[in-house]
């Protein structure tokens, strides 16, 4: 008896449900895609992990040193905390102006720390031709 019951319940169904017309056009849906983000600069290739610094010991000078300070100073006020000697020594490296002016402000340290005679240079370029 349970399987008449099944044949009328099937039966009705084919009856009550209506008929879907074939088309011959696919339906098309619209897709709303988020508006594409600019592409993030490409971050410059970082060291292996465990990789480590070469040490490297320097000799400053008391106003070499204030002036290290001013670096740490000034990263202070950007928001950048407990950043390290040698990381403001690695900053002031990376942001020098390799050009000209440089032979300028080292003529000028070399007066200053008066370790080094100015004079030593010329002379060495004058008896190269012995």
């Amino acid at each position: 008896m349970a399987s008449s019951n099944s044949q009328q319940l099937l039966s009705k169904l084919k009856t009550s449900l209506p008929k879907i017309e074939a088309t011959t056009e696919p339906i098309r849906t619209v897709h709303q895609f988020p508006e594409p983000t600019p592409p993030v600069p490409a971050k410059p290739p970082t060291l292996p992990k465990g990789a480590r610094a070469p040490k490297l010991s320097v000799s400053l000078y008391q106003h070499d040193i204030e002036r290290l300070d001013t670096i740490k100073d000034f990263m202070k006020t950007q928001g950048f905390r407990n950043l390290s000697d040698s990381e403001a020594l690695r900053l002031a490296c990376r942001k020098v102006a390799i050009d000209g002016a440089l032979i300028e402000v080292y003529r000028a340290m070399q007066g200053e720390d008066g370790r080094r005679k100015t004079g030593v240079v010329h002379s060495l370029c004058a008896n190269d031709g012995k």
